[in-house]
């Protein structure tokens, strides 16, 4: 018995081993260990295929990942096309415009610091790291400057929030910030959803402006979003997602496989091809951001039961970076995912539209 290779339908777990071929190949490895470990290689294996593929990739972004510095990592996704729609809450669209402008954050050690201490000395705290509140604010008071700028620039009495989004993101690439993601969406074309926005930075940008400007139409935001998936849900191409957090960001992501189902007006289900999710959030609770991607959400036609579904319990400071070297790694530093130019393209003409 003890000395079988394999029962039938069953995989080899492989002990895991050290390796000189970089972290592509120890992802690689991880896939055939166990725990998170193995979720981990096994998104990395996804992750590849969705690039290799012709799907439309979204992303959701929630957490605190700007403040941790994890900003560059989306950026450079963006720009290689291995995402195609960016879904964020407000302060990741933001927030990275702080460390853009110069301004730095400091660690400090969360199991012994003084917060009533730090609000004397004006500091905000995210967890194990500050900044200074001064600079913050001053970030707010800049963003003003945009809505000024949109009012004076902007015809319309209304615009949607994604275009909200990419006209921000024009004025960031403008004002030499070009490495915040909502520049970068802007330069490649890729559709920057924040469907939470007052939930940020962004609320407060617009109470000290002095010029407002149009209204921005988040429901239109969703009308665009839906003739995006629309376009793109089997049987066309297939949408895959990638969900860093749970939060609005996921939802906003998942619902509209239920809402094009019900566009299309028949009893198939239009669901993503292939999901990864990376969270620390526990299903238990009862929260949409521990739903499992195999799990409740094919009850509700979000996911597919055949798809390709990972969820992977780990910190996002530790799997995002891995996953990014591995994807540097196995790529090389100047690919650019192919169906990236047709992508774009037909999501460019459904963002001026």
């Amino acid at each position: 018995m003890g000395g079988e290779a394999s029962i039938r339908g069953l995989d080899v777990r492989v002990p895991m081993r050290l390796g000189t071929d970089g972290v592509d190949g120890l992802l690689e490895r991880m896939r055939g260990s166990a725990f998170q470990g193995r979720r981990l290689g096994e998104a990395f294996d996804i992750w590849k295929r969705m690039i290799d593929g012709d799907c439309l990739i979204a992303v959701g972004l929630a957490g605190s990942m700007a403040s941790a510095g994890m900003d560059p990592l989306v950026a450079w996704l963006v720009e290689r096309g291995y995402v195609d729609v960016v879904v964020s809450t407000s302060a990741n669209a933001t927030e990275d415009v702080l460390e853009q402008r110069g301004v730095p954050f400091y660690q400090v050690d969360p199991d012994h610091v003084d917060d009533e201490d730090l609000w004397k000395r004006r500091l905000y705290r995210f967890y194990d790291h500050v900044v200074s509140a001064e600079a913050y604010d001053d970030m707010e008071y800049f963003l003003a400057g945009f809505f000024e700028h949109l009012a004076a620039t902007w015809s319309g009495s209304t615009i949607p929030g994604v275009r909200f989004m990419h006209e921000l993101g024009r004025w960031l690439d403008a004002q030499g910030l070009g490495g915040t993601i909502a520049a970068t969406c802007f330069r490649h074309g890729v559709p920057l959803f924040v469907p939470a926005a007052p939930d940020g930075p962004l609320s407060e940008s617009y109470r000290v402006a002095r010029e407002r400007g149009p209204v921005v139409d988040f429901f239109k935001d969703y009308e665009i979003a839906l003739a995006i998936m629309n376009r793109f849900m089997t049987p066309g191409p297939g949408t895959a997602a990638i969900f860093f957090g749970g939060g609005v960001p996921k939802d906003f992501i998942q619902i509209t496989a239920t809402s094009v189902q019900a566009i299309r007006g028949h009893a198939d289900a239009c669901p993503h091809v292939a999901a990864i999710q990376i969270t620390t959030d526990n299903t238990v609770f009862g929260g949409l951001g521990g739903a499992g991607v195999s799990t409740e959400c094919i009850s509700w036609g979000k996911e597919s039961p055949a798809g390709l579904n990972v969820m992977v319990f780990a910190d996002l400071t530790i799997a995002l970076p891995l996953l990014c070297q591995g994807l540097l790694e196995h790529y090389g530093p100047t690919y650019v995912r192919p169906a990236r130019r047709t992508i774009a393209a037909e999501l460019r003409a459904r963002l001026d539209g």
